[in-house]
Protein backbone atom coordinates (compact mmCIF):
# COMPACT_ATOMS: atom_id res chain seq x y z
CA UNK A 1 0.00 0.00 0.00
CA UNK A 2 2.89 2.50 0.91
CA UNK A 3 4.63 1.86 -2.50
CA UNK A 4 1.52 2.43 -4.67
CA UNK A 5 0.65 5.83 -2.11
CA UNK A 6 4.12 7.03 -2.89
CA UNK A 7 4.05 6.00 -6.90
CA UNK A 8 -0.04 7.85 -6.92
CA UNK A 9 2.02 11.23 -5.42
CA UNK A 10 4.86 11.02 -8.06
CA UNK A 11 2.28 10.69 -10.71
CA UNK A 12 0.59 13.24 -9.34
CA UNK A 13 4.09 15.46 -9.09
CA UNK A 14 4.76 15.34 -12.89
CA UNK A 15 0.96 15.92 -14.22
CA UNK A 16 0.18 11.80 -14.64
CA UNK A 17 -3.24 12.24 -13.13
CA UNK A 18 -4.72 9.46 -14.63
CA UNK A 19 -1.97 7.03 -13.27
CA UNK A 20 -2.05 8.51 -9.84
CA UNK A 21 -6.42 7.83 -9.90
CA UNK A 22 -5.19 4.04 -10.98
CA UNK A 23 -2.45 3.52 -7.59
CA UNK A 24 -5.23 5.16 -5.29
CA UNK A 25 -8.18 3.13 -7.16
CA UNK A 26 -5.89 0.00 -6.68
CA UNK A 27 -5.36 0.80 -2.90
CA UNK A 28 -8.95 1.34 -1.89
CA UNK A 29 -9.93 -2.21 -3.92
CA UNK A 30 -7.56 -4.60 -1.86
CA UNK A 31 -7.50 -2.12 1.22
CA UNK A 32 -10.48 -1.28 2.04
CA UNK A 33 -12.14 2.04 2.30
CA UNK A 34 -8.68 4.83 3.49
CA UNK A 35 -10.25 8.06 4.10
CA UNK A 36 -6.54 9.96 3.06
CA UNK A 37 -6.71 7.66 -0.08
CA UNK A 38 -10.21 8.67 -1.14
CA UNK A 39 -8.73 12.33 0.03
CA UNK A 40 -5.84 11.95 -2.12
CA UNK A 41 -8.02 10.88 -5.41
CA UNK A 42 -10.57 13.35 -4.92
CA UNK A 43 -8.02 16.17 -5.17
CA UNK A 44 -6.16 14.17 -8.33
CA UNK A 45 -9.77 14.12 -9.79
CA UNK A 46 -10.45 17.86 -9.14
CA UNK A 47 -7.31 18.27 -11.49
CA UNK A 48 -8.55 16.20 -14.22
CA UNK A 49 -11.63 18.76 -13.65
CA UNK A 50 -13.60 15.34 -13.14
CA UNK A 51 -15.71 17.09 -10.19
CA UNK A 52 -18.47 14.93 -9.77
CA UNK A 53 -16.19 11.90 -8.86
CA UNK A 54 -14.18 13.66 -6.53
CA UNK A 55 -16.81 15.02 -4.54
CA UNK A 56 -18.54 11.44 -4.46
CA UNK A 57 -15.31 10.52 -2.93
CA UNK A 58 -15.16 13.55 -0.61
CA UNK A 59 -18.86 12.83 1.06
CA UNK A 60 -17.63 9.23 1.49
CA UNK A 61 -14.75 10.70 3.61
CA UNK A 62 -16.95 13.20 5.22
CA UNK A 63 -19.20 9.92 6.46
CA UNK A 64 -16.66 8.29 7.92
CA UNK A 65 -14.43 11.43 9.32
CA UNK A 66 -16.60 14.60 9.44
CA UNK A 67 -13.42 16.67 10.98
CA UNK A 68 -11.60 16.21 8.11
CA UNK A 69 -10.15 19.44 7.37
CA UNK A 70 -9.71 18.56 3.46
CA UNK A 71 -12.44 17.06 2.56
CA UNK A 72 -14.55 19.92 4.90
CA UNK A 73 -12.84 22.83 2.64
CA UNK A 74 -12.66 21.36 -0.77
CA UNK A 75 -16.50 19.49 -0.93
CA UNK A 76 -18.11 22.09 -1.66
CA UNK A 77 -16.10 23.60 -4.27
CA UNK A 78 -15.98 20.25 -6.06
CA UNK A 79 -19.81 19.81 -5.75
CA UNK A 80 -20.53 23.52 -7.02
CA UNK A 81 -18.26 22.77 -10.14
CA UNK A 82 -20.17 19.25 -10.68
CA UNK A 83 -23.00 21.47 -11.24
Amino acid sequence: MEVLSCRASCYKEVGEYKKAVADCTKILENYGTITSVLVQRALLYESMEKYKLGAEDLRTVMKLDPGNRVARSTIHHLTKMAE
